[in-house]
């Protein structure tokens, strides 16, 4: 892939950084009185998804009008150049539904299929995340780098969404297990070392584009049950996720893939 001056993304940054901040204001005024409604994979969809995703498509049109525009809820639109922003205006609609306070808004930006750019705002805990390729991983004024080792201690918290932790055997998973219901919260709190690794199956694009980047400038890498390690623009392009794969530290990463097993049998 090409490589990336992170200076030519700057303003792009702070656009998206202050878009974001907007999005979590508007989200932090209406998300307890949403309405939910159930989509035909059983997921639940909001009012407030709706009209986040729309007013970030908006902005993101006016600012940038050759880049195409996808997300969670509407079509593709937009221009037709090289870059494309993918936005998920709610990640854990279920969570803010039943007012677990783990949601995100996420916005990432690939430029030829390569997450480039990722900006995560968690507007219950008013935490923003951010990085461009090139440029480290943020949060708020904070760098992150995230910390390695060759064995999870018992107590590091190893994160498994749902799907994932259907089809892999937890017996074969290190530390104490967690499930967060948010992809986006969960690849930043690897990020910010709340977590030691993360394990999904089933995200979509827009669920992983912008924590992509931001995983990968921390220090992250991302690898399947089976054994291959994936770039960030191949976690991308592979979506949904058809393998459980891990998000961790290179080392740690490796021990997940070594030891992690399917459920055999049933």
């Amino acid at each position: 892939m090409h490589d990336h001056d992170p200076s030519t993304l700057a303003a792009d940054l702070d656009f998206v950084k202050a878009l974001a901040a907007e999005a979590s204001a508007v989200a932090l005024g209406r998300f307890r009185g949403v309405t939910p409604q159930e989509k035909t994979n059983k997921s639940f969809v909001t009012d407030l998804d709706h009209d986040l995703e729309q007013f970030i498509r908006e902005r993101l049109g006016q600012r940038f009008p050759k880049d195409r525009l996808t997300g969670e809820e509407y079509a593709e639109a937009g221009g037709g150049g090289p870059r494309r922003w993918s936005i998920d205006p709610i990640d854990g609609t279920g969570n803010m539904v039943h007012g677990l306070p783990l949601w995100a808004v996420s916005i990432g930006l690939l430029d030829q299929g390569e997450p480039v750019l990722g900006v995560i705002v968690i507007p219950p805990l008013g935490e923003m995340f951010w990085a461009v390729k090139g440029g480290g991983a943020w949060r708020d004024g904070e760098r992150l780098l995230v910390r390695d080792a060759d064995t999870f201690h018992v107590q590091d918290n190893v994160c498994v969404g749902t799907n994932a932790l259907r089809a892999v055997d937890p017996r074969s998973l290190p530390g104490r297990l967690r499930d967060l219901g948010s992809a986006c919260c969960e690849m930043t709190f690897v990020v910010a070392g709340r977590l030691q690794a993360c394990t999904f199956l089933g995200e979509a694009a827009h669920d992983v584009a912008a924590g992509a980047v931001i995983a990968a400038e921390a220090g992250c890498h991302f690898g399947t049950i089976d054994g291959h390690v994936l770039s960030p623009t191949e976690l991308v392009a592979n979506t949904p996720v058809a393998r459980p794969t891990f998000v961790a530290p290179p080392r740690r990463l490796a021990a997940l893939m070594a030891g992690a097993r399917l459920y055999s049998g049933d």
